[in-house]
């Protein structure tokens, strides 16, 4: 049964010597990302240290809008006069947190995980790739550094691995010791269906319209093991990114038998893609080093990466190392 590593003397001291930390996520965060910065907020906060939570947005995804008022678009200059702990969460590479790597210059850096791919950084760092979720790696964060996870905490830990494996449908044979983690946070309080029903419900109509136009604009490819599917903004001046439904597209279009891999293209403008990879639970092809490949990251079956190219050449340069992959 897998362990989780044990954490770093260095990296503990570094938390409790702290007295001022900003906490940063990735841009467009998820549901891990958010509850990550969070959960690490909190566990901070709990050792009297001043926390600042910073995300350049945007929160497009309906689950983790409300948390918005609690983060800062910038680092503010008195903030980081004060030079405090940077704590990277759920960002496998620097540039994954938009306009913010520059403002982070110069400053102590904490990384804390669970994708593999990427160049490492920071100067600490508590990467597990074999984690489900970041907010696992942080419920060992508190579990090292003796603090009492309390019911919110909980929640927030629980939340982020709901989303990183969709409900737990990505969790394979051998990980009894998620379900132990599990177990112990729905002793303390957490509940799962209450969990479920923040995540899978509350959509608009109009989220549900969004996503038939990207269905019926998907197209097979690579003898139907890949799905791509192109959002071009004219297409949706009707809708706002509210009703972008990312997650529920890949769900439907990985349940499409034989697909192995889906391809996300949203165009940005110009010659920029921004892109979304998945991988089938069968699938041999490791998205995120393709994802890596290109200047983004990720970890086996799920990656993203925005990407300055011809889309022809983008497309072409994608499949064939996806083919590559699935011939191996």
């Amino acid at each position: 049964m897998f362990t989780y590593p044990e954490i770093e003397p260095k990296i503990l001291s570094a938390i409790h010597d702290s007295t001022v930390a900003v906490v940063i996520g990735h841009i467009s965060p998820d549901g891990d990302c958010i509850h990550s910065q969070i959960s690490m907020g909190k566990l901070l906060q709990s050792l009297s240290v001043e926390v600042h939570l910073v995300n350049a947005g945007p929160f497009t995804r309906k689950e983790i809008r409300q948390y918005e008022p609690l983060f800062s678009a910038h680092i503010d200059a008195q903030v980081k006069a004060k030079d405090p702990l940077v704590v990277m969460v759920d960002c496998s590479t620097l540039d994954r947190i938009g306009y913010l790597a520059d403002e982070i210059g110069g400053l102590r850096t904490l990384v804390v995980d669970h994708h593999a791919s990427g160049a490492r950084f920071g100067d600490l760092s508590y990467i597990v790739p074999k984690s489900f979720s970041t907010t696992l790696c942080i419920m060992q964060l508190y579990k090292a550094l003796d603090v009492k996870m309390t019911n919110e905490i909980a929640d927030h830990i629980f939340f982020g691995l709901a989303t990183d494996t969709g409900f737990l449908r990505f969790i394979g044979p051998y990980r009894g010791e998620t379900f132990n983690l599990i177990g112990e946070l729905v002793e303390t309080g957490v509940s799962p269906n209450e969990v479920f029903n923040e995540m899978d419900g509350g959509h608009s109509l109009a989220s549900r319209k969004y996503l038939g136009i990207l269905l019926a604009s998907t197209v097979p490819l690579l003898e139907d093991r890949v799905m791509m599917c192109i959002e071009e903004p004219d297409q949706f001046k009707d809708f706002s990114p509210a009703d972008r439904p990312s997650d529920t597209l890949y769900a439907q279009l990985l349940g499409i038998e034989g697909t192995q891999v889906v391809l996300y293209f949203k165009h940005i403008e110009g010659d920029t893609w921004e892109i979304g990879f998945r991988a089938s639970h069968d699938s041999t092809v490791d998205v995120g080093k393709i994802a890596a490949s290109v200047g983004g990251g990720g970890h086996r079956k799920a990656a993203g990466a925005t990407v300055t190219m011809p889309f022809d050449a983008l497309k072409k340069n994608l499949l064939d190392m996806i083919a590559e992959s699935l011939s191996d």
